[in-house]
């Protein structure tokens, strides 16, 4: 079933919208925050977590969106559960450390994608 042109415009919107939060975050918020809350600030730390899980599901709802519906909560457990595996495959990585905090990030951010895609198709399906 193909989606109405104003969900998929709100879908993209909000994506770019994520990937400029993500450069802004990246080009300093992050180092601000380290600077003011001190280095082991689990906020600064865990936030690309959380923003990651945000990318990865508004892009796959976009590029789904075409073939068929899927349920939000699908869409939204396949975002965070690629980042708490990539969570858990982290100590077999050179230079990389397992956090659970970037875990319990990946669920926030599943939840929020959960919560935005739910109020974007009821506000989509409320214009059509």
């Amino acid at each position: 079933m193909l989606l109405n042109k104003n969900r998929r415009i709100t879908l993209i919107a909000i994506f770019i919208a994520v990937l400029v939060f993500t450069a802004f975050m990246e080009l300093g918020l992050r180092a601000y925050l380290f600077t003011k809350l001190g280095n082991d600030s689990v906020l600064a730390g865990s936030m690309p977590n959380f923003v990651a899980v945000v990318l990865i599901t508004f892009i796959y709802a976009i590029i789904k969106e075409r073939n068929k519906q899927d349920s939000v909560l699908k869409i939204s457990l396949m975002g965070c559960l690629i980042m708490v595996f990539y969570e858990l495959i982290q100590p077999l990585i050179a230079g990389r450390t397992f956090d659970w905090f970037d875990i319990l990030a990946s669920f926030l951010g599943g939840i929020f994608c959960y919560c935005v895609l739910n109020l974007v198709n009821y506000c989509t399906k409320a214009i059509s």
